[in-house]
């Protein structure tokens, strides 16, 4: 029964971590606009006479934004600590799901 528990807990926990790296960018983007709107309008404009950025584009810069250490750059204590919760969340989920195959593929042996 233990070893279930484990494992059902591996697999929410990851499952959890998953989620809460999809949700995170919004949550930082939303931060950025509303106290840093100069560095949002950098992430939005495309270049000189350009529209701004929508969808995929927009995804896209965020993505870009969050991978470079500029969001570590602007020094908001909870922008900050967003960024990092998205950037190990990820480790984290993927630990927990390899840990539920492990424990499957070695119950199974």
């Amino acid at each position: 029964m233990i070893p279930f528990v484990v494992y059902f807990g591996l697999l929410l926990i990851g499952l959890a971590c998953f989620i809460t790296h999809a949700v995170l960018p919004f949550r930082i983007a939303k931060h950025l606009r509303e106290d840093y709107p100069h560095h949002w309008k950098v992430i939005v404009e495309t270049g000189a006479g350009a529209q701004a950025a929508h969808g995929p584009q927009l995804w896209l810069r965020m993505q870009h934004v969050l991978r470079s250490p500029a969001i570590a750059a602007i020094g908001d204590a909870s922008i900050t600590r967003l960024w990092r919760t998205w950037r190990y969340s990820q480790w984290l989920a993927w630990g927990c799901w390899i840990a539920a195959l492990a424990m499957q593929w070695h119950s199974r042996s």
